[in-house]
């Protein structure tokens, strides 16, 4: 309209209000309609460029998403394992009074299978089955015999095997390091008692430990494509032995393995 007034005012003051003027002012008219009714579709078409922009963006990230999401895991491992249990051993029955009992770690090596569901990125659940080992080395030094006073060192190492299985959640820092905690049970495959070297043999005490364990465990990892490594450790919550003296499984493990499926 502001444009239509516009027209009359110039045709009045120049005195061109004829019929060719009036025509020159509807041409005028339609002219500009014609142009503002052209620019609106050219408004929509950039509006519909911005809304599929975003709709192809938001597909694009999706997508990314779905790619970086962890998938489940598999794998199988083995390495040494350091067990120094906290407690008094049990004894067997034994004319002997030692005046001197020294403790150290018995290494061991251990295998399993791993099976690693990820619940996202950050956080899986790492279940667990393994051959695990335990026991200690014992060194009794100073005792009493029938011919009297002896400094001589008697050696024991005690061998025990368990079927561990643990369950962990895992937390990752980054995408290759990681944290983990835990539980696990155990059941007692063997117990067994050497005197002496290497080259002694073993006797069956089995009867001097019960059945299984239960305990705590966690620990660090780091991955890279198929491999893994591992350092964990364990801590038994229940008393192991039928003695009165209380005994607790402890350890250490340092693991290495292969993964499959992530």
């Amino acid at each position: 309209m502001t444009n239509f007034y516009y027209t009359i005012f110039i045709t009045k003051k120049f005195k061109l209000m004829r019929p060719k003027a009036l025509m020159l002012s509807c041409f005028l008219l339609f002219s500009m309609f014609a142009f503002s009714q052209e620019l609106k579709p050219e408004e929509g078409t950039q509006q519909n460029n911005s809304n599929g922009g975003d709709q192809v963006y938001q597909e694009q990230r999706s997508y990314e998403t779905k790619q970086t999401q962890r998938n489940h895991e598999w794998g199988f491992y083995f390495g040494p394992s350091w067990s120094f249990p906290k407690g008094g051993i049990p004894e067997l029955k034994t004319e002997l009074t030692y005046d001197n009992e020294r403790t150290r770690a018995r290494t061991g090596f251990d295998f399993g299978l791993k099976f690693n569901f990820f619940l996202n990125n950050n956080w899986s659940v790492d279940f667990n089955a393994q051959f695990k080992s335990a026991g200690q080395k014992v060194q009794y030094s100073g005792y009493w015999h029938e011919l009297g006073y002896s400094e001589e060192n008697v050696n024991f190492t005690e061998s025990i095997l368990y079927f561990n299985f643990p369950v962990y959640a895992n937390y990752y820092l980054t995408e290759n390091i990681y944290v983990k905690g835990g539980i696990y049970g155990s059941a007692i495959l063997s117990a067994q008692r050497r005197e002496g070297n290497v080259f002694s043999d073993y006797s069956d005490v089995g009867n001097l430990y019960k059945g299984g364990d239960f305990g705590v465990s966690a620990g660090i990892g780091a991955a890279m494509n198929v491999f893994f490594l591992e350092w964990r450790y364990y801590r038994g919550l229940v008393d192991i032995t039928f003695d009165d003296d209380k005994l607790y499984n402890q350890s250490v493990q340092l693991i290495c393995g292969f993964k499959f499926g992530g």
